[in-house]
């Protein structure tokens, strides 16, 4: 009898091995960008992929900015610290640009701040000298004009339009927290004056948050929120299209031009309404923007947040169809991801920090999304073939010792071959200015 109930516990320990190797080679499996690597969602493209080469930035744990790259066909990963202990934060994580001649363009600033080294705040941009590479930089350049008032700079977007002669437009978040812009048309050699993008007619305290994407021809999209949801009890989302130096509603009807700028918010589409949602149902669900892309014909396709309570996050979706907004639910979410010890009893600061969403640019009806099974956030691939009514999730990490959030559809991934997402493996984010993560691939090991 000893013998058979010795055996039994053989079985049961080989049996918990083989468990626990099941479950680390199922969460190591993925290649490694970076292992010390954080970034923000408003500040983007954060990585493309252009002839073969993932060109992705980060923050370090220090503040270090950071650029690399990785070629799809020999593996080779390379990086380079454009601005060392910069600022501890990652919202300062820098945006990519392409330039016609195949040079790195990156963009980036500090969190609303001085940045180390700087004295005065502004958004630092570089060159690469030779097309493809990130190993030299031509001397950095900075942008100091802001929009008045004291926030100084936060979240860069560079798009370029081939057909207004590859004018550069800079997007970002201005001294008044408004989305403001200014463009250049001598690749970043000289700028144009500044422009604060939209704003309230009646309350002129309101902090937009603003995702950008453009057709690279000439047009760029915006959808934009109220403000923050720890502030703005009904966060709505909103759209707005730019096209030949005027700005739309998704129907076409004309709301203004880039002489008359800023546009009015409550002008713009209304693509979730909080306050007619409040309304109908006598309780309010605030929301959160995360990405906007454009569908194969070119209409715009939104993925956003639903916050009915700090602890439950909802993923939703929302198509134009020619004549009106449709809004889908996409998945629960779970609720925030950054974690304080056990211990400390103070209260989440950032309870709207969801696990993260991101629409595949080249094919919309795909997302990439992360959310909790049990306690461990993984990342979802989820399809879907009717609209967005509803939806299959393919799990992409799985059995993970440590969180998988924020994942970022990798711009220019055109093939099913190419990779196509990124994502922060948390080994510890207590907030924006105390994290430890890496940055990893769906590329296998």
């Amino acid at each position: 009898m000893k013998s058979v109930v010795s055996f039994i516990k053989y079985l049961l320990i080989l049996s918990c091995i083989g468990a626990t190797w099941t479950s680390t080679l199922a969460q190591q499996q993925y290649k490694i960008l970076t292992k010390d690597g954080a970034w923000c969602w408003f500040s983007d493209p954060r990585a493309v992929l252009h002839n073969d080469i993932i060109y992705a930035g980060w923050v370090s744990a220090d503040g270090s900015v950071i650029i690399g790259s990785y070629n799809t066909k020999n593996n080779i990963i390379k990086t380079s610290n454009i601005a060392p202990q910069f600022d501890q934060d990652d919202h300062a994580n820098p945006s990519i640009l392409i330039l016609p001649d195949h040079r790195i363009m990156v963009f980036f600033s500090a969190h609303s701040t001085v940045g180390n080294g700087e004295s005065e705040s502004g958004i630092t941009y570089l060159i690469s000298k030779n097309p493809g590479d990130i190993t030299q930089w031509n001397r950095p350049q900075r942008i100091i004009q802001n929009a008045v008032g004291p926030m100084k700079f936060c979240y860069t977007n560079p798009i370029m339009l081939s057909e207004e002669n590859n004018r550069i437009y800079l997007f970002w978040r201005g001294g008044n927290w408004k989305p403001t812009f200014c463009f250049s048309d001598d690749m970043g050699q000289t700028w144009s004056k500044v422009f604060t993008l939209i704003h309230s007619n009646f309350k002129t305290h309101k902090r937009p948050y603003i995702k950008i994407t453009s057709n690279g021809k000439d047009e760029i999209h915006f959808a934009f929120t109220d403000g923050h949801p720890r502030e703005e009890a009904l966060n709505s989302i909103y759209y707005l299209k730019y096209k030949k130096g005027a700005f739309y509603k998704a129907d076409g009807t004309q709301i203004g031009t880039i002489d008359m700028l800023p546009i009015a918010h409550e002008k713009c589409d209304v693509v979730y309404d909080a306050p007619q949602y409040y309304k109908e149902n006598s309780y309010g669900i605030r929301a959160w923007i995360w990405d906007i892309a454009l569908d194969s014909t070119g209409h715009p396709v939104l993925a956003y947040t639903k916050l009915p309570t700090e602890s439950e996050h909802q993923y939703w979706y929302a198509t134009w169809n020619h004549d009106t907004w449709h809004n889908y639910k996409i998945s629960d979410a779970g609720s925030w991801f950054p974690r304080y010890p056990r211990t400390k009893s103070m209260r989440e600061p950032e309870p709207h920090y969801s696990g993260g969403i991101y629409l595949d640019h080249e094919h919309t009806n795909v997302v990439y999304y992360s959310r909790p099974i049990e306690d461990t956030f993984e990342i979802f691939r989820s399809i879907t073939k009717d609209g967005g009514k509803s939806w299959d999730e393919i799990p992409i990490t799985q059995d993970s010792h440590h969180d998988n959030v924020r994942p970022f559809a990798l711009r220019d991934a055109y093939h099913a071959d190419d990779p196509q997402v990124l994502w922060m493996q948390i080994e510890h984010y207590t907030h924006y200015t105390d994290f430890q993560s890496q940055i990893r691939m769906d590329i296998p090991r």
